[in-house]
């Protein structure tokens, strides 16, 4: 029988891709930016002890205030150029934020690759901090927002939860956690470029918090280039 060649992460006609990295290498993520601020920390196979194995990546605050850690991508998407574009994270939380020690945690699209950057001036993504109890689905375009709870709680409990945005060009958001969908925003859609990322950056406190990704997976189709010449 012959060899067929599947679909590969880095082999894509331009128009259409789709990238996953299950960070099985100790170093920078595939196809996304390691970013800190403030003595956060962005790293690989970082304080996973359950058991300790490979395939996980750890976004740290650090102590300082306003300390953050991320993985995002500095080359900017247009929803308008695409008929789709998805980012999903799946991770842990490990304490939930509160009043003493808080939070913020962002999975979407923002219009900054920067950890302590908030998602109001252009964004599209599922956002929690410990002023609510459930994941908030954010769009936002020239600092307007539209915020819907998704009616999901975040939890504290050691499982892994996946955070996905679907991006339906400039018709809606969708927005996914744990594949059921909790919330479609059809307003404020970012208009100029934005960029994939999943953050967390601490708000208030002296204790460390962080998060734990176990994937993340970025795809796109619908663009309207195409591949013109020959190798």
């Amino acid at each position: 029988m012959p060899l067929t060649r599947a679909k590969s992460n880095w082999y894509n006609n331009l128009s259409d891709f789709d990238f996953v990295d299950d960070f099985t290498a100790n170093n920078a993520s595939n196809f996304l930016n390691a970013d800190t601020r403030n003595a956060g920390t962005s790293s690989g196979q970082t304080a996973v002890n359950n058991p300790p194995q490979s395939g996980f990546w750890s976004l740290t605050t650090g102590v300082n205030t306003n300390g953050g850690g991320a993985l995002s991508g500095n080359i900017g998407y247009v929803f308008s150029g695409w008929t789709r574009l998805s980012f999903s994270s799946n991770f842990r939380i490990p304490t939930l934020a509160d009043g003493i020690n808080s939070y913020r945690i962002f999975v979407g699209f923002n219009s900054s690759y920067d950890s302590t950057t908030a998602p109001t001036t252009r964004s599209a993504g599922l956002f929690y901090d410990n002023n609510n109890v459930n994941w908030q689905a954010y769009t936002y375009n020239s600092s307007v927002g539209t915020i819907t709870s998704t009616g999901v709680a975040a939890v504290a409990d050691g499982s892994y939860n996946t955070f996905l945005t679907r991006v339906n060009g400039t018709s809606n958001v969708e927005f996914f956690i744990n594949g059921v969908l909790v919330a479609t925003n059809t307003t404020n859609l970012p208009s100029t470029n934005v960029c994939p990322v999943v953050h967390i950056q601490k708000t208030a406190g002296t204790t460390s918090r962080n998060i734990i990704s176990d994937w993340i997976r970025f795809s796109g189709s619908g663009n309207s280039r195409t591949l013109v010449g020959s190798a």
